[in-house]
């Protein structure tokens, strides 16, 4: 596997070209039998941003994909659960599964690594997915291997998901010392079968893994490692202890609390960018089109979303990465922001078309009965008593 951040400590087109040779690399691995499989970090934006560049390899990755040798989804980006809105998170769920499902996967798993903590409401998320499975690492704290989060098979990934031994330049007899303490930790907390990643942030898979693992057998004793997939392991797994609630405890891990109060301006920003997305444009041009046949906006709203999910690839929300990501990030708020404007300003447009009449929708979840603003070039009856605030000039959003 590899853990792919779509920015971070480099822009987004500097790791997109690093994502390029990764992938060509991963691709030639798998057509060449080196790699049984390839799971690719649970999310689909990083396939997306490779084939923007490569569209002649889509036909190639949706063969792999079909023989269930490259796995992705259900993300469309790896976000943090903690610091979006339940609608965000689940849309960015529902649009990995989408484009997942249109590349030809059809099995995913939640998978939840590289998040600082997990929320209460993600069994629930997951199941109105229909998906049953999920790996977790950070904040679970001191527990096993295998778990039952409230109906949902989880595996604790113990010592996390960058294992990357095997790339490394030593001799085979330190890799195994190495790679021997990390499978002991493990093991206690596993019964028969145990799970451990191999791969690491940005990378692609070791050379020469299969003579490399042959090797590390032939010095081991009392274990067998094998190249599979995460659902090869869910498959051999029948006990599990249960879980509930939500998990922030990091006794056993490193984490980075700090994130969640960095570049507040950024989760500000978020926070604006989602209401006026989720809570005003979608529900508005919704009921425009419902109600009064008015033209269906959701492809523009879809792209808004996708636009906004970027931004919410951990590292993007967290505020950790470097001045020119979070610059940026800061852009893709306002391009989302833009769409959302726009098509508030041609929802009403279309509205007011209709019968000449004047409608006040309230979208919020309070009743409301004061004063209200309205911009209109045309005379207000009396029994409304208005009063006029300004006059203004300016090109017409008319057709």
């Amino acid at each position: 596997h590899t853990h792919w951040d779509r920015e971070w400590y480099r822009e987004f087109e500097e790791f997109r070209l690093r994502l390029i040779e990764v992938f060509n690399e991963i691709i030639k691995a798998l057509e060449n039998n080196e790699l049984p499989c390839f799971y690719f970090d649970g999310q689909t934006a990083a396939i997306e941003d490779y084939i923007e560049i490569y569209p002649e390899k889509l036909e190639t990755i949706k063969k792999l994909i079909k023989q269930k040798r490259l796995r992705i989804g259900p993300f469309y980006c790896s976000a943090d659960s903690f610091l979006v809105s339940g609608e965000c998170l689940y849309r960015n769920f529902e649009i990995g599964i989408e484009k997942a499902k249109e590349l030809g996967e059809t099995d995913f798993i939640g998978y939840l690594s590289d998040t600082f903590g997990h929320s209460s409401s993600i069994p629930d998320i997951l199941k109105s997915l229909n998906i049953d499975k999920a790996c977790v690492w950070r904040g679970i704290g001191n527990t096993n291997a295998d778990l039952d989060w409230e109906g949902i098979k989880t595996t604790n990934l113990i010592q996390g998901y960058f294992q990357d031994f095997l790339n490394s330049n030593l001799a085979i007899e330190k890799k195994a010392e190495l790679l021997k303490k990390y499978l002991d930790k493990i093991a206690a907390k596993s019964k028969e079968y145990i799970l451990l990643p191999i791969g690491a942030d940005h990378l692609a898979i070791a050379k020469n893994i299969k003579k490399q693992i042959d090797s590390l057998n032939k010095i081991y004793k009392d274990s067998k490692i094998e190249l599979a997939s995460p659902f090869e392991y869910f498959s051999k797994i029948q006990n599990r202890t249960k879980i509930k609630g939500e998990f922030l405890d990091n006794i056993l891990t490193f984490i980075l609390p700090g994130v969640y109060s960095s570049r507040i301006y950024l989760k500000q920003a978020n926070s604006q960018s989602q209401w006026l997305l989720t809570s005003i444009s979608e529900p508005l041009q919704a009921l425009s089109h419902y109600y009064y046949n008015t033209q269906n906006k959701q492809n523009e709203i879809n792209y808004a979303y996708k636009t906004l999910i970027k931004n919410h690839a951990h590292d993007s929300i967290y505020g950790c990465s470097v001045d020119n990501v979070h610059k940026e990030v800061m852009q893709r708020f306002k391009d989302t922001d833009i769409i959302s404007n726009g098509i508030i300003k041609r929802t009403i447009r279309d509205l007011s078309n209709i019968n000449g009449e004047l409608s006040v929708i309230n979208l919020s979840n309070n009743s409301y009965s004061g004063p209200v603003k309205i911009v209109t070039d045309k005379k207000l009856p009396d029994w409304m008593k208005a009063i006029k605030i300004n006059s203004e000039k300016g090109f017409s959003d008319d057709k």
